[in-house]
């Protein structure tokens, strides 16, 4: 067989985890990235304005408006409970991490 076909088929099969192991040293598993800081949102569905919505509002079902065509959007409670309750939780471990940072500022 040609060389690059016994590579090529080395890298497929070591894709699939299979053929000859190289011990590697394991690495530190490295910790994701989250940006906190940017501003969740989404795009008026009528002039394509970005709409910035915090968590606190959809927690509290306040509606948005569009500052673009004027248009003001509202939750559909029922549809929505799930999710945000989602952000419910996702909102009291953000303070809690706030409070923790905070905290550990001060010492």
């Amino acid at each position: 067989m040609a060389n690059w076909i016994i590579t090529f088929k080395d890298r497929i099969l070591s894709w699939f985890g299979v053929g000859k192991k190289e011990s590697q040293p394991a690495e530190p598993e490295k910790t994701p990235i989250v940006e906190v800081a940017r501003q969740p949102g989404l795009s008026c569905p009528e002039c394509g304005t970005k709409l910035v919505i915090s968590i606190a509002s959809l927690i509290n079902y306040e509606p948005v408006l569009c500052h673009g065509c004027g248009l003001e959007l509202t939750i559909d409670q029922e549809k929505s409970r799930q999710s945000i309750e989602s952000l419910r939780r996702l909102q009291d471990g953000l303070d809690q991490a706030e409070k923790i940072r905070s905290d550990n500022q001060l010492n």
